[in-house]
């Protein structure tokens, strides 16, 4: 309320002077009668602002209703006395909402410039890509990286789940998850007692957080009990109340008391699901009947409880990921020394990790050779699920660390003022803040410590004896969704009506991810000609990756929606990211350096000492996070020298990772240099006549499109073709994989990424060595130590045996398949080329593209076969139709 009069520029003697008082009740329900009847009486009207439903309003027209015709007021709140809608009955109320209906109610027809202002600033800051088509993407709750949930919310095929109260309730975002229906706490699985008798599904699963279950979740299960209903609780035990910030769980009762609990309630079956089955030790009073199973066999698990009549259990026992990763940094819980890697060049890009893991660590890498694989070093939290993704690209080292770019100066000693990057740097200017207060504004991705820095920028503040607030808008949004953390500073003897930047009002933004920053409610904040900002460009893609690996990345919308909202002069854009992790080996390092060149542009009005002073106080790393702000200081007087420190002023280097820099874009790189690339790449697979059947064909296609175009222009057919074939004639078989894991590029993809490594285990499930899994028939996959890579070097040699009577691999069904796809794809292309026109020439380019489609091993590349072939028959349909049919398909 005070902020909306505050955009309206009225003051407490500009209200006595228009006759308005403000009444606020300390509590709404019930609302105290004799001091509210005694305010009201008399009032020509009065307006009743409050969210969501009208509680107080109609608790004051019962007490108002008896009032004399001369001293009861008209009442206007969630429509005005004709009637009208005036405020929205759900969601929030915001300070420019209210201000239009006390400046429309109430006639304050002199604030109608300030709100005039207030109304056009926050409109130009939505409207500026509000014509974006597609509608700009938004960040959505996630797991974290290693989350329990990850892999306990998996259902077994034709099954499905209901959702409850608890992190585990961000299934229902994950399309594959099946999980739909939210309940309030203690009533997970009620609606299904009545669901029962008439839905013709027999079982269902039930999702159940063990805060929840101690809570009042037990009496759901009790009543499923009494209904004779078959349905599986799953209680997800993670130790903590993950959801809102890691507390322990009032009365924790653990595991083995849970199992005794709902047996004596009359669970039909009661099963544990571990991820470390050997931890619980002898002698542990489990309920009679219950048994213990390892993680891998949750599905086959599934199944059997899904038979079994009645209400079962299951427990599915692992420890919350952010509590580990808690745990870990606090000493008090074993920090496994391993770390995954994935070999970029066996990596087919198929994205089976991800769906297996679910995890967010797992980031897209583009190369020469499309898009792969990498694991975020420093956002994984050590599960490993996602090595078991049917690929042998993947390895785990032991006694690893990852990798810095550059060696950065330390700092100078332990509680140092500042270490060395930023002395003798200029003090900024920091310009007047209108109204003497600074707004600021900090987005990014919820667990990559948002909030922290809005905290040290208003604990800065606070030491400098300023007046403050913090707001952290959060939620669920700590796991991997939007996060925004409104910061105002205020001289000590200045009122901070709310804790929210009101909307046009933005003086400084922090926007350490752009998605977030390019969504309604942040760029709501901004004004033009106000707002200045700092950017991390860094493309972070969205977590719905982990389950749609060919998500389009980095088209640039993001950033110039923002830079259409405030100018594109008044945002400073740097990949924070990228220098954190070359720098520190770790990209949480970002924020503080963004938070560093935030304010040696004059952004934040702390000062210097306050700010450092925060940062030590904090606890955390405290060195590194120091330097981190010193080097974001120096990059904005000098980016130059940051980037030759971070080792990455070549231009190569800001954009790929060394051990796939050697390649062209694939996207832009002219075809001559993308197909002599290409071929030479065929020439270390096989042979140079290999090679030289590549090139012919591709120059054959060269040649058509060259033909139709005589004026010149892109020849994005052949592009398609020599990508596509390519792919194709590089089948990774047993030789290739061999070749890649011992030709130089994994060693030197390995030092880039991780630091010293004592030992490297192979994860591979070679098809005459791996047992199928008994539920699913699929190859399960077997561990191999170093001295694997003799025999993969001796594999490698072999290479000319490949698709010859000798070869001992080339019989497979597989392998067959593979070499008939290169057959049949240069006799299509050859078939095609006679057809070739300026009206159809796109289509047979997505025909041709069509292999690209085709990645992974085994029964993932049998999976992609088919689709591509429904697809490529799909295309040439379109093309036997004519051009009219093909765009009215397209249409």
């Amino acid at each position: 309320m005070l902020e909306a009069l505050d955009l309206l520029g009225v003051d407490e003697a500009r209200l006595a002077a228009h006759g308005i008082a403000i009444y606020k009740p300390a509590l709404v329900w019930p609302l105290e009668p004799v001091n509210a009847v005694r305010f009201a009486s008399g009032l020509d009207e009065v307006l009743v602002v409050e969210e969501k439903k009208a509680i107080v309003e109609e608790q004051l027209a019962r007490l108002l209703y008896g009032l004399p015709d001369a001293d009861r007021p008209r009442l206007s709140g969630k429509t005005d006395a004709e009637g009208r809608p005036l405020f929205p009955q759900d969601g929030a109320l915001d300070p420019l909402a209210i201000a239009r209906a006390i400046a429309v109610r109430f006639g304050l027809d002199d604030a109608s410039k300030a709100l005039a202002a207030a109304c056009g600033g926050a409109a130009a800051g939505t409207a500026a890509s509000a014509g974006n088509e597609p509608p700009l993407p938004g960040r959505s709750p996630w797991f974290c990286s290693g989350c329990p949930h990850n892999s306990s919310t998996k259902l077994p095929e034709g099954s499905r789940a209901l959702a409850g109260i608890g992190c585990h309730g961000m299934a229902i975002y994950m399309p594959n998850r099946r999980t739909t229906l939210w309940s309030h706490m203690g009533a997970e699985g009620a609606a299904w007692i009545g669901q029962a008798p008439f839905s013709k599904d027999g079982h269902i699963f039930q999702n159940l957080g063990d805060g929840t279950y101690f809570h009042s979740g037990l009496l759901a299960i009790r009543a499923a009990i009494a209904a004779k209903v078959n349905i599986t609780y799953k209680i997800l035990y993670n130790d903590a109340v993950a959801m809102t910030g890691g507390q322990p769980v009032d009365g924790q009762l653990l595991p083995w008391q849970i199992t005794r609990q709902v047996s004596a309630e009359g669970a039909a079956r009661v099963v544990v699901v571990t991820d470390e089955p050997d931890k619980y030790p002898a002698g542990t009073p489990w309920a009679e009947g219950v048994t213990i199973r390892p993680r891998d066999e949750l599905d086959q698990v599934q199944r059997e409880l899904r038979e079994t009549p009645g209400v079962t259990v299951l427990l599915y026992d692992q420890t919350c990921a952010a509590e580990k990763r808690r745990r870990r940094k606090r000493g008090t819980m074993a920090d496994p020394d391993l770390r995954a890697f994935i070999n970029p060049r066996v990596c087919e890009g198929c994205g089976d990790c991800g769906t297996t893991s679910n995890c967010v660590s797992v980031k897209p890498l583009e190369t020469a050779f499309g898009r792969k694989r990498q694991i975020d070093q420093s956002s994984c939290n050590k599960d490993f699920s996602c090595v078991e993704g049917f690929c042998p690209s993947f390895v785990t080292v032991t006694g690893a660390k990852p990798a810095k770019r550059a060696a950065a100066p330390k700092p100078k000693a332990a509680g140092s003022e500042g270490p060395a990057p930023d002395e003798g740097l200029p003090l900024p200017k920091v310009p007047p803040v209108a109204s003497g207060r600074a707004n600021i504004l900090v987005t990014g991705i919820g667990g990559t410590g948002i909030v922290t820095i809005g905290a040290l920028i208003g604990m800065a503040a606070h030491i400098e004896g300023r007046a403050v607030s913090v707001l952290d808008q959060t939620g669920l949004a700590q796991k991997n969704g939007a996060v925004t953390s409104h910061v105002r500073v205020a001289p000590v003897t200045a009122t901070l009506p709310g804790g929210r930047v009101p909307p046009a009002s933005l003086d400084a933004l922090i926007a350490a991810d752009m998605v977030v920053a390019a969504g309604a409610e942040a760029r709501a904040t901004y004004a033009a000609g106000r707002t200045r900002g700092v950017a991390n460009t860094h493309v972070v893609p969205l977590a719905s990756f982990a389950i749609q690996p060919d998500m389009k990345l980095g088209d640039g919308a993001t950033a110039m929606a923002v830079e259409a909202s405030i100018g594109r002069d008044a945002l400073e854009r740097i990949d924070a990211t990228r220098i954190a992790r070359a720098l520190f080996g770790d990209s949480l390092y970002a924020n503080p350096f963004l938070l560093g060149l935030a304010w040696q542009k004059g952004l934040v009005p702390v000062g210097l000492e306050a700010l450092r002073e925060a940062i030590r106080l904090n606890g955390q790393a405290v060195a590194m996070n120091l330097q981190a702000f010193a080097w974001g200081r120096k990059a904005a007087v000098d980016r130059a020298a940051v980037l030759r420190a971070a080792g990455l002023d070549q231009p190569a280097a800001e954009t790929a990772l060394p051990q796939v820099t050697g390649g062209p874009d694939p996207d832009t790189a002219p075809l001559p240099e993308l197909l002599a690339f290409y071929a030479d790449e065929l020439v270390r697979y096989q042979d140079a006549a290999y090679a030289a059947r590549y090139r012919s064909v591709v120059e054959r296609v060269e040649a058509a499109e060259r033909a139709l175009l005589p004026g010149g222009g892109d020849l994005r057919l052949s592009r398609a073709v020599a990508r596509a074939l390519y792919k194709l004639m590089a089948y990774k078989d047993e030789y290739e994989v061999a070749r890649l894991y011992t030709d130089g590029s994994f060693a030197r993809a390995l030092k880039a990424e991780l630091d010293g490594g004592r030992k490297i285990t192979l994860h591979l499930a070679p098809p005459i060595l791996s047992k199928p899994d008994p539920v699913t028939g699929k190859p399960r996959k077997t561990t191999f130590g170093p001295w694997m890579f003799s025999a993969m070097r001796l594999l490698a040699r072999m290479k000319r045996l490949r698709g010859t009577a000798l070869d001992p691999f080339g019989r497979t069904a597989e392998r067959r398949a593979e070499r008939a796809l290169i057959e049949s794809y240069i006799s299509r292309i050859d078939g095609l080329l006679p057809r070739l026109t300026t009206a159809n020439r796109d289509l047979i380019r997505d025909i041709a593209a069509v292999p690209e489609k085709i990645r992974g091993y085994g029964h993932i590349k049998e999976s992609a076969m088919r689709t591509a072939e429904v697809e490529e028959k799909r295309l040439l349909a379109r093309l036997d139709a004519g051009p009219e049919a093909s765009r009215a398909a397209a249409e």
